[in-house]
């Protein structure tokens, strides 16, 4: 029976490894999506430029131009104010063999089994692994401390 739970154990460990690599690779990507699509407005912005320019008589072409500048600014502010919406609120339930159980639900009691195992320990990190045909919640917290809890 011990064994057993080693492998679980040692296999959660594994899982949170691959999860922190994971994100590690999103977070090393983002910088390079904002730069494409800041490249890709830059384009935008030229065409529109060189379209107006083609269009406009010689003298207007300096009204035009400060017209487009002023439109791209908004443009580009208005693109810049939807990114800054507020954080959508979700919810995570698991529905299994007529139980019923939250994310919120799930860390909370691990937490609170941390608490207990490891008194005097700061908790700083925590990640759970949920395995209801077990009625069990697994935990890593801090990278090296591990345990369970029932559901």
């Amino acid at each position: 029976m011990v064994t057993n739970a080693k492998v679980t154990v040692d296999d959660v460990k594994k899982s949170a490894a691959s999860a922190a690599t994971t994100v590690k690779t999103a977070v090393a990507s983002a910088p390079a999506t904002t730069k494409k699509v800041v490249d890709e407005v830059k384009k935008e912005v030229a065409t529109k430029k060189a379209a107006a320019a083609k269009k406009a008589p010689a003298k207007k072409t300096a009204a035009k131009k400060t017209t487009a500048k002023k439109t791209t600014a908004k443009k580009a502010t208005a693109k810049k104010a939807t990114t800054k919406k507020k954080a959508v609120a979700t919810t995570a339930v698991v529905q299994y063999q007529d139980r019923e159980f939250t994310e919120a639900e799930c860390l909370k009691k691990a937490q609170a089994q941390f608490k207990k195992d490891y008194k005097g320990k700061t908790l700083e990190e925590l990640n759970i692994y949920i395995k209801p045909e077990e009625r069990k919640i697994y935990y890593v917290a801090n990278k090296d401390s591990v345990g369970s809890v029932e559901l």
